[in-house]
């Protein structure tokens, strides 16, 4: 081999290597070692033919030209676009207005539709697809299907896989219910009660309630079943029993028998039909308006109840979504009710410190009474230090010493913030709290 081929030999290799570099860099490099090659071989005797010394030039700048389409044609992750079109953000908290609904939508024609009042975030995009973290809320996805598709949605402790479809997801982590609804295409949902990758066909509703250990399934055109079932008293339909369920003693574990209601016979039906009196339609149960998302129907609901009886008379669960109904709804006055009536009838329990999370937010939110908000956060972080808010909590510790002017409490709620949380959501803002002296803006 002569030193003219070695050279190009060698250049290849190191061409080669390159290729797990940035693209940028890439480019530029090679395109700057195929210029040597070629000057190297231009300075050089003609000791071989004319015709072999052009062809090594032409060698070394078509590698240079394969290995930059190569770059230019890979295929990028996936970009999505918020609203009317702004640019998304991989990993930032997404909240839709409380009286809209909040499109998203994707560079491979795959769209979601955040309900009003959810919140999610797309937690990681590739080429192939997107992983969806739904926090609270519904979500609408129609997912457009190719030979890779590969998306997913985390939703509390459960995992929905998609190949292609169109389906609906809701999450009340209150409840601790997930409802999917399937219209077409396929999906495999995984987690407690369920067990791992629990197949869900076209036309089929979920509904999964953990903490219930149940596991419910009807058809799309079927309401969906309010939860918790036992808090709910109602009197079964004569002609559709409901659905039977077995309660889970543990999750994740395996998957939970169900037997599916029988279609209502056509002659008990017409029998029902010809002889019953016209039934006086049931008022509508707050709990299952909630599911919904319908807070101030909800909230209206329970005032047809009794709103102090609820308070006087509830578990500590429906005191809990009966706060969240009546912030939700628009009444602060009674969601402070519900939590302060939590935290005194429930004292030390996991759902009197989450009472005490949400009075915190709204003094602060609502009320704007930031010395009560603080309050409220230090007790949720004395009860709760490794809670599901604590990073929350802590961070809006910070907001709320800085809104009171108390600059060295400002400083010190950064300096626990970053210790406990140095890669949270208000890392970045106890940071300016620290190098600005505690005088920073939110």
């Amino acid at each position: 081999m002569g030193k003219s081929e070695r050279s190009l030999s060698d250049l290849g290799r190191r061409v080669a290597a390159l290729q797990d570099q940035a693209p940028e860099a890439r480019l530029d490099h090679v395109r700057g070692r195929a210029r040597l090659g070629a000057a190297e071989l231009r300075a050089r005797p003609a000791t071989r033919p004319l015709a072999v010394r052009l062809s090594a030039i032409s060698a070394a700048a078509l590698l240079a030209i394969a290995i930059a389409a190569g770059v230019v044609m890979r295929p990028r992750p996936l970009q999505f676009t918020l609203g009317a079109g702004e640019p998304g953000a991989v990993g930032a908290w997404l909240a839709a207005p409380s009286t809209a609904e909040l499109p998203i939508r994707f560079s491979d024609g795959s769209w979601l539709l955040l309900a009003p009042g959810g919140r999610a975030r797309v937690a990681a995009v590739d080429t192939d697809g997107a992983e969806i973290a739904l926090e609270r809320g519904a979500l609408d996805l129609s997912i457009v299907h190719g030979d890779h598709t590969r998306w997913s949605v985390r939703v509390g402790p459960f995992q929905v896989h998609v190949i292609g479809t169109r389906f609906e997801i809701r999450w009340d982590p209150t409840a601790e219910q997930l409802v999917v609804a399937l219209r077409e295409g396929a999906i495999t949902v995984s987690g407690p009660v369920v067990g791992d990758g629990r197949a869900v066909r076209a036309g089929e509703r979920l509904t999964i309630s953990p903490a219930e250990g149940t596991l419910q399934v009807g058809a799309l055109d079927e309401a969906p079943a309010p939860a918790p079932a036992a808090a709910i008293p109602s009197a079964p339909a004569p002609s559709a029993p409901p659905v039977e369920v077995t309660p889970s003693a543990s999750a994740p574990g395996p998957p939970a028998r169900v037997v599916e209601a029988a279609p209502p016979s056509p002659h008990v039906r017409a029998s029902a039909e010809v002889t019953a009196a016209p039934a006086r339609p049931a008022a509508p149960d707050w709990r299952a308006l909630a599911l919904d998302a319908r807070y101030k129907e909800a909230l209206a609901a329970a005032e047809l109840e009794g709103f102090d009886a609820i308070c006087a008379a509830a578990s500590a669960h429906d005191l809990r979504a009966l706060g969240d109904v009546a912030r939700l709804g628009g009444n602060p006055a009674r969601a402070g009710q519900a939590f302060t009536s939590l935290r005194a009838r429930f004292p030390g329990s996991p759902e009197a410190a989450a009472a005490a999370f949400m009075l915190g937010r709204i003094a602060q939110d609502q009320s704007k009474d930031h010395a009560g908000a603080a309050g409220w956060f230090t007790r949720y972080l004395s009860e709760r230090p490794g809670g599901e808010n604590a990073a929350e909590a802590a961070g809006r510790l910070i907001e709320a010493a800085h809104e009171m002017g108390d600059e060295a409490g400002a400083r010190r709620a950064a300096e626990r913030y970053l210790a406990a949380h140095p890669s949270g959501p208000h890392a970045a803002y106890a940071r300016r709290v620290l190098a600005r002296g505690g005088r920073a803006t939110p």
